[in-house]
């Protein structure tokens, strides 16, 4: 990943500030009116030509020249309305605007922190800043490193004390989810089981413990949702185990997270192929659990946490597995398979059997871009959460609304559950009928949990996105690393 530019905060006044571009917050409306001249007119600016097209919408950015200030020039950034005004619109009006200067500049200064006294404030704005200037280069031959190299906060005088503090906590949870980022948007050719086994063996911290399990360890154990998904593919699937472990732990909770390294549908084939080049994210799951890993040291999370990435890659082989098949699972369940392209939750439900097998266990959370259904019903901004916990489902609804990642619950209809019953196995691994997909997902990996307090998030929607938006990039977006963070803070009421 390349790096992330440096985040100072400061309380100079801006006419002290010797940086290469100004960023400064306009709300809605505000373009035409007193309160943007009396704006200007405090940053010195004479003789501003007006853009007619600029409004101050969400995200809307305008450049303007500042001859004889400090900084070379202004940009704009759009808030939205006054009355909308949130953490999140901070967030997102700071990533369009870092975006928006990167190619012109080195170093940037912005007062959007000024606009609300908080520090969660700050905070959203750090975040947006360092969201919004990630981009992925690994796969060029010749990278260009990103181009701000500076970031600087004006924040009030009376937040100085803690904002440095809300920066670096703002820098973990980014660096975090650009990490999930990397590990989406990378070619799939270049990582399959194998290599992001190699990747958390390589590069998570070292208070972070990690064991894989490699094919004969998987035959041993028994996860033959794992290797069944695998059979069609050359590379051999993987179970990377990960665990921290804190002193004195408030809890443990086990994260799961769904590892498709590229998912052709397998014999079921994807249609249209049109859809396939996302499929490289399909391990989206498992980038948001390995991204988590890289920042709870640091953070100081008080919860024991422990982890399985579940890797396969799903491809049409010689020996792939068939519509019809029936494999056994970690806990015993026989599964038929109906369709081979609904191969995420077999790898997923051998990592939540063998997490429901600790009985120290509090909490059990997977993440998987699992499926169509979830987007279709809520849109593809938004996560889905299934639980069969209501506190757990309060904490985490909490944690994503912090975190400015939308989330929404779906429920687990009892009356479908028989949906799921084989004619020559325990279950059928897509469920008859052609309804409520995400929740025939979700009621199928519920059957492996042995009743531990358990959430999914289906991520299906904004895990990708084809274009840039706000601070989140295209393709990879790391949606759901930062949630999760939020949730794994909040277990003590130390962190809000």
């Amino acid at each position: 990943m390349a790096e992330l530019p440096a985040v100072h905060v400061t309380t100079d006044a801006i006419g002290d500030l010797d940086v290469d571009a100004l960023i400064v917050p306009v709300f809605r409306g505000a373009i035409e009116g007193p309160g943007t001249d009396v704006a200007l007119r405090a940053l010195q600016l004479a003789d501003v030509p007006r853009d007619h097209d600029f409004r101050g919408k969400l995200g809307e950015v305008l450049h303007l020249a500042a001859p004889g200030q400090p900084w070379g020039r202004v940009t704009l950034v759009g808030l939205g309305r006054m009355d909308q005004l949130s953490s999140e619109t901070l967030r997102r009006a700071a990533g369009s605007a870092i975006r928006s200067v990167l190619p012109r500049a080195r170093t940037v200064a912005t007062t959007l922190a000024l606009v609300e006294s908080s520090i969660e404030a700050v905070r959203a704005v750090a975040e947006g800043l360092l969201l919004g200037a990630y981009r992925y280069d690994d796969a060029r031959s010749d990278a260009d490193p990103i181009a701000v190299t500076d970031m600087t906060l004006v924040v009030p005088s009376s937040l100085v004390d803690g904002a440095d503090t809300a920066v670096a906590r703002a820098r973990i949870h980014a660096d975090a989810q650009c990490a999930a980022r990397d590990i989406v948007s990378s070619p799939p050719n270049r990582r399959g089981p194998v290599e992001i086994a190699d990747l958390a063996v390589e590069q998570l911290p070292d208070a972070i413990d990690v064991e894989v399990w490699d094919e004969d360890r998987l035959e041993e154990e028994g996860c033959g949702g794992l290797l069944a998904v695998a059979r069609g593919s050359a590379r051999p699937p993987r179970l990377v185990r990960l665990r921290y472990q804190p002193t004195d732990p408030v809890a443990c909770v086990s994260l799961i997270g769904k590892g498709i390294t590229f998912d052709t549908g397998g014999i079921s084939l994807k249609r249209p192929s049109s859809i396939m080049e996302s499929m490289k994210g399909d391990l989206g799951g498992a980038a948001v659990v390995f991204g988590v890993f890289t920042a709870l040291a640091e953070l100081g999370i008080p919860v024991e946490v422990r982890g399985e990435l579940c890797l396969a890659e799903n491809m049409p082989g010689a020996d792939a597995q068939r519509p019809s098949d029936v494999i056994r699972m970690r806990n015993g369940m026989t599964v038929e398979v109906m369709n081979t392209d609904a191969e995420g939750r077999l790898v997923m439900a051998d990592g939540l059997a063998l997490a429901a097998e600790d009985d120290d266990v509090d909490a059990i959370v997977d993440v998987a871009t699992l499926t169509g259904a979830a987007f279709r019903a809520i849109g593809k901004r938004a996560s889905a959460i299934f639980a069969n916990d209501d506190d757990l489902l309060r904490q985490l609804l909490s944690a994503a609304d912090a975190a400015g990642e939308a989330a929404w619950h779906l429920p687990l209809w009892e009356d479908l559950r028989e949906n799921l019953e084989s004619d020559v196995a325990d279950l059928d691994n897509l469920g008859r009928g052609d309804e409520a997909g995400a929740t025939m997902a979700a009621l199928f990996l519920r059957e492996f949990v042995d009743g531990t307090p358990w959430a999914h998030l289906d991520i299906a929607g904004p895990f990708w996105q084809d274009e840039d938006r706000y601070h989140l990039p295209r393709h990879g977006t790391g949606v759901a690393v930062r949630t999760l963070l939020r949730w794994l803070e909040a277990a003590d009421g130390s962190q809000r």
